[in-house]
């Protein structure tokens, strides 16, 4: 039988109203309709400037399968309305634009620290700031000194740590007792539906590699076990001056963004990783349709696993220590990548096993700061650092 601990009602609010927290039409995103299944939580808040856009996320999922948990919710402008009121949960989670948040030098976009400070547990989401890399390392010693002092779990969403693919091969490099010798990335995105302004605009988004690639730059990290050498750091990129031909209509992409701030058509990295293994990163922004491509080659002595489309449909191979034959792996493909990532977050937070949690902000922070540093290397314009 479950300990009152491990069923302890944990209430919850949502930092924005928008397309990650509650669902969009592009992608697999909705952070809501999935932890709303979560066992014993009550949904306190929902904080956005549009207020009105969150009374009506309130409202929609007042009237769906899971109302009661959504009952007596309250919409609020800015977090620290929220804190201030009845309502302060126990714990939020951050799902808004980079360039709002992740500061521990302005203090209009020092959320994070706020919220800590509070006494509330905090699932971020990634990018989890535009500042330089510099100030959120500071950021995260700041946030797990008050985490330790308040007993909090702080948790970046880098889900695909929790993808069924990832965890079989983690498992697979436990148990055949290799290091990695050469990591391989590899991600290409469809661009002509991707209709949102200042998704093209890289002072606003982060641009291709901290905002989309870090997810891999995350897994390589992830997967090795050790950090990016910076001085390693060699990168080459196709710029913004190439034309691409299915552009979404003006002004819904990059027409009215100065080219400067416009993103890489494709970008090749290599780098060396702190356990030895070397490591090549590709992004392009190149594919048309809806389906992104991504796989993730890791070799070692007599080994060779391959993980194909970790986001979607997962699948993942491996050839072993003598043989020719590259095998299937079966996957418990009913376990959904952002579930597991809530379940994990949720643990820590009832029982105090920090462990439950794959990734805490400290550790989002050397892949931020990783993610940034390859932005660099390929001659792009870094994120936004402009207050």
């Amino acid at each position: 039988m479950a300990s009152k601990a491990t069923n302890k009602l944990i209430k919850l609010g949502w930092i924005g109203a928008g397309g990650i927290n509650f669902g969009s039409l592009e992608g697999p995103w909705n952070h809501a309709v999935r932890m709303q299944k979560q066992n014993n939580v009550q949904f306190t808040a929902v904080v956005d400037p549009n207020v009105t856009a969150a009374q009506k996320r309130i409202e929609q999922y007042q009237q769906g399968p899971y109302a009661k948990k959504w009952e007596g919710c309250q919409a609020f402008k800015d977090h620290q309305s929220m804190l201030q009121s009845a309502a302060k949960p126990e714990g939020v989670i951050i799902g808004v634009p980079p360039a709002v948040h992740g500061s521990l030098d302005i203090a209009a976009k020092a959320m994070e620290v706020d919220i800590a400070k509070a006494g509330l547990h905090m699932l971020v989401e990634k990018p989890i700031s535009m500042r330089p890399a510099e100030e959120v390392e500071r950021l995260a010693q700041v946030l797990d000194q008050v985490a330790d002092e308040k007993s909090l779990i702080i948790a970046v969403g880098y889900m695909l740590r929790s993808s069924p693919a990832v965890v079989a091969a983690k498992r697979l490099m436990q148990e055949i007792g290799v290091t990695p010798a050469s990591i391989v990335g590899r991600y290409s995105c469809p661009y002509n539906n991707i209709a949102k302004p200042q998704w093209w605009d890289t002072q606003k988004s982060g641009g291709c590699i901290v905002e989309q690639a870090t997810h891999f730059v995350d897994l390589m990290r992830y997967l090795s076990g050790g950090d990016i050498i910076q001085e390693s750091i060699q990168a080459v990129a196709v710029g913004p001056d190439m034309a691409l031909k299915e552009m979404p209509a003006h002004p819904q992409a990059e027409h009215l963004v100065p080219m400067e701030r416009r993103n890489n058509r494709a970008t090749m990295a290599t780098f060396k990783m702190t356990t030895g293994a070397i490591a090549c990163l590709s992004h392009t922004l190149l594919l048309h349709g809806s389906d992104f491509f991504s796989a993730m080659d890791i070799t070692g002595d007599g080994y060779h696993i391959i993980i194909h489309d970790p986001y979607q449909n997962p699948s993942l191979q491996v050839r072993r220590p003598f043989t020719n034959h590259y095998e299937q792996v079966h996957l418990n493909l009913d376990q959904d990548m952002y579930e597991n990532q809530f379940d994990g977050w949720l643990e820590a937070i009832r029982t105090g096993n920090k462990d439950a949690v794959k990734c805490h902000y400290h550790d989002a922070a050397q892949t931020y700061k990783a993610s940034w540093d390859i932005t660099e290397a390929s001659g792009a314009a870094p994120p936004g650092t402009d207050p």
